[in-house]
C-alpha cells in the first residue's frame, strides 16, 4: 500500500504543478491583455506536452489512489473519498468550462500573431479576470482535495 500511496501523491503533485504553473502564466497574460505572451505560452505548453503530462499524471494519480484504497482496506464509499471524487469532477468541469475557453483564445492569439486573425478580435474574447477566476477556482479545489485527503473528516 505504501508504494501505491507514494505514487498517488507524486502523480497528483505533478498534475497540480503542471496545471497551476501553466494557469498562472495564462492568467498573467490575460490580465495584461498581452496576446503575444498568450500565444507564446500556448506554443510553449503545446511544445512541452504539458496538457498530456498533466492529464497523464491525473489519470495515474487516480489509478494509484484506487490501488491504495483497494490494498489499504479503505471503503470506496467513505464520505471523504466521495468528497474527493466530487472535487476532482469539479476540477474537470472547471477545465471544460473556463479552461477550454482560455486555451481556445490562446490558440486564436497564435493565429493573430501569424496574421490569420485580427488581434482586436482575440483581445475582446476574454475578460481580464477570466484567467484569475480559473486559477482561483482550481487553487480552492486543490486545497480542498488536499485537506480532505489529509484529515479524512467524514
Amino acid at each position: 500500500m505504501l508504494l501505491w500511496k507514494t505514487l498517488h501523491v507524486l502523480s497528483m503533485v505533478t498534475m497540480v504543478t503542471v496545471f497551476i504553473g501553466a494557469e498562472i502564466f495564462y492568467a498573467s497574460a490575460i490580465r495584461r491583455r498581452d496576446m503575444r505572451a498568450l500565444a507564446w505560452i500556448q506554443r510553449t505548453v503545446e511544445g512541452a506536452g504539458a496538457g498530456w503530462i498533466g492529464m497523464g499524471a491525473l489519470a495515474a494519480g487516480i489509478g494509484f489512489g484506487l490501488l491504495t484504497a483497494a490494498t489499504g482496506g479503505f471503503d470506496f464509499t467513505a464520505g471523504w473519498l466521495i468528497v474527493a471524487y466530487v472535487l476532482v469532477a469539479a476540477f474537470l468541469v472547471n477545465a471544460a468550462l473556463i479552461g477550454s475557453k482560455i486555451v481556445a483564445t490562446a490558440k486564436q492569439a497564435m493565429e493573430a500573431e501569424a496574421s490569420e486573425r485580427p488581434l482586436e478580435e482575440v483581445t475582446g474574447s476574454l475578460s481580464a479576470n477570466s484567467g484569475l477566476l480559473f486559477v482561483g477556482i482550481n487553487v480552492v479545489l486543490f486545497a480542498a482535495i488536499i485537506i480532505d485527503m489529509v484529515t479524512r473528516p467524514f
